[in-house]
């Protein structure tokens, strides 16, 4: 059910790709900026809850900080300028042309080109453990975390969901530390929900309704009875659920995963 849903392709890594790549901002017809990305494709509460670390419910406490990701280089992995010239070859032939200019690309090194945009906003949110239907990461109930997301406020992005402030959530999250976000300086460790909204599930008087309509479902199995129904006909309804449905899913998918790694 992971297979690949191209939203929009672009070059450049934002966040170690917030689990998806997102390329330089491109300015849209009306002045804003648009951030593109490339996410993987999630179906179903079990799917999202299979390649996320841990999965929580709780609301939305605080906007903690903003900054905005310029990228830079990971730790421990050396900057390489492709420009650089090389050593001066101590023994030079003299029939050959000058060097390069060493600010131009050399040809047959393909450029990433001009960006209109030169970092990604990021928002950075404080949000309650109110409790867990996957547990890791050393996160317990009662704790609180930092998520990370696109900056809305600053630029849209296909795929991503603003998270607001006071509103109940129910999220599928991946932790980046500081070695996977050299670009980010004001938080060093923190979580992202995974596959963009694909990982953002809105609870609202009991009700949970995913953010994204990809998720048509609790299971893989009724997420593929129910696409299979919709072949060449408009798409399934996305899911409608309670929290308790969400911990049974999660159960599912932990029986998957034990049952594969016992192979």
């Amino acid at each position: 059910m992971k297979t690949k849903a191209r939203f929009a392709l672009a070059a450049g890594v934002a966040l170690a790709c917030l689990t998806a790549c997102s390329g330089p901002g491109s300015s849209e017809a009306g002045g804003g900026l648009h951030v593109e990305a490339d996410y993987a494709y999630y179906s179903s509460a079990e799917d999202v809850s299979s390649v996320a670390e841990i999965a929580v419910t709780g609301p939305v406490l605080s906007i903690e900080t903003r900054e905005c990701d310029k990228g830079g280089d990971n730790a421990g992995e050396p900057a390489i300028d492709p420009t650089e010239p090389d050593s001066t070859d101590p023994n030079p032939d003299p029939s050959a042309t000058s060097s390069p200019d060493p600010t131009v690309t050399p040809s047959g090194i393909a450029g990433d080109g001009p960006g209109t945009a030169d970092c990604t906003p990021m928002v950075f949110l404080k949000v309650r453990v109110a409790g867990m239907m996957k547990r890791g990461g050393g996160v317990n109930d009662g704790d609180e975390i930092i998520v990370g997301n696109i900056d809305t406020d600053k630029v849209t992005m296909e795929g991503a969901t603003p998270l607001t402030v006071g509103k109940q959530y129910a999220l599928y999250l991946r932790q980046l530390t500081a070695s996977d976000h050299p670009g980010i300086t004001s938080v060093q460790n923190f979580w992202i929900p995974v596959g963009g909204s694909q990982g953002v599930f809105v609870v609202a008087k009991g009700t949970v309704t995913p953010a994204s309509a990809n998720i048509v479902a609790l299971t893989n199995t009724e997420a593929r009875k129910k696409l299979s129904a919709a072949s060449g006909k408009s798409r399934p309804e996305r899911l409608h659920t309670t929290v308790a449905g969400l911990r049974k899913a999660a159960k599912v998918a932990a029986a998957a995963e034990r049952r594969s790694a016992s192979r």
